[in-house]
């Protein structure tokens, strides 16, 4: 879909959001070759690309699918992330079908969403392939399983930061909800980040969505299931870049973290996304021990606070997609730690 209203590449990426979308994705020459057809009308577009670095390996796909780094298109001399991290295509005269770099927030081009492909079907919420049914009267795992598997699916997988978004859109937010089986919340509150997955029990009921393959006619079999094995949850700590969502804690968390720690923690986001960062779990030796937030990629960055001690859950919301925290523990005294969750967040 081409918008030939010029927005900042945030507001068009919010826009392509709302209808479940990404800006456009190029990953290769024939792709390449069609946003000049189908934005031939406008000189200038967005392209869903967003470059931390001035190395196409550094610029990233806003549908979570890589770097440019196996196909690119920049003119000669770019990305050039001095003069804006955001990606912007070029139609028309010497530079027509090149990528150049723009300022995310000051400049405004028109822009084109991609949704991904699917197939035919009668289904109200068709997306990526697959069909989704909401049910709004509630029901334990086993029992939504059951529910689903009538309507040959499954309770639903998620297996992209797209479909999360889509399934966030079409939610209807009065669908609320720590355990062993996954809900997602769809409203944002202090102690829940919309889109994000919570354990909860698996006895209790909750409101379910159910998830079968589109454009095939059901037959009456049950599709097979297949079960996420649990991952390993490390700290974190001095880890390279980490990419929204995801969870930190302070080393051996939720035992005592070591004396003398000092780690770096770098988050950062797809786009022009900002970052919700929510500590969950706060105990250190007050005076000594602590952690400092910082708004941008270094601890040179504007720090947006400073915390040590015994503190009740809270949240802080980055001005751009990147933040920096840092923990240091002295020579005596421990505690459990630090844990907390980091998310997307517009």
């Amino acid at each position: 879909m081409l918008s030939i209203s010029k927005l900042s590449h945030s507001a068009a990426e919010a826009t392509c959001a709302g209808l479940g979308a990404t800006l456009v994705t190029v990953k290769n020459s024939d792709d390449n070759r069609a946003i000049s057809t189908i934005a031939a009308s406008v000189p200038l577009v967005w392209i869903g690309l967003y470059c931390f670095d001035s190395d196409p390996s550094k610029c990233l796909w806003d549908d979570s699918t890589g770097s440019a780094e196996s196909y690119n298109s920049f003119s000669t001399g770019f990305p050039l992330t001095e003069v804006g991290k955001c990606v912007y295509y070029s139609t028309q005269g010497a530079l027509a079908g090149k990528w150049l770099s723009g300022d995310c927030v000051t400049d405004t081009r028109a822009f084109v969403c991609e949704l991904p492909y699917t197939y035919a079907d009668d289904c109200f919420f068709n997306y990526n392939g697959f069909c989704f049914s909401f049910h709004s009267t509630p029901a334990t795992f086993p029992d939504a399983q059951f529910i689903c598997e009538q309507e040959c699916g499954n309770l639903a997988s998620i297996s992209s930061a797209n479909e999360n978004r889509y399934l966030s859109i079409n939610l209807d937010p009065s669908f609320t909800h720590n355990y062993n089986c996954m809900t997602k919340s769809n409203v944002q509150r202090d102690t829940d980040v919309s889109g994000f997955w919570f354990g909860v029990s698996c006895t209790t009921p909750y409101s379910f969505i159910c998830k079968r393959p589109a454009g095939v006619k059901c037959n009456g079999s049950v599709p097979p299931v297949t079960v996420t094995p649990v991952l390993s949850n490390p700290s974190n700590c001095n880890s390279s870049l980490l990419f929204a969502p995801g969870v930190i804690t302070t080393p051996n968390y939720p035992k005592n973290y070591d004396n003398n720690v000092l780690c770096t923690y770098n988050l950062a986001t797809l786009g022009s996304n900002k970052i919700r960062l929510r500590f969950t779990h706060f105990n250190t030796e007050e005076c000594c021990d602590t952690m400092s937030v910082y708004d941008g990629d270094s601890i040179s960055s504007p720090r947006m606070g400073y915390y040590g001690g015994s503190l009740s859950p809270f949240s802080l919301v980055s001005t751009g997609n990147t933040m920096t925290l840092r923990f240091q523990s002295n020579q005596n005294i421990v505690a459990s730690g630090i844990r907390a969750t980091f998310a997307p967040f517009r």
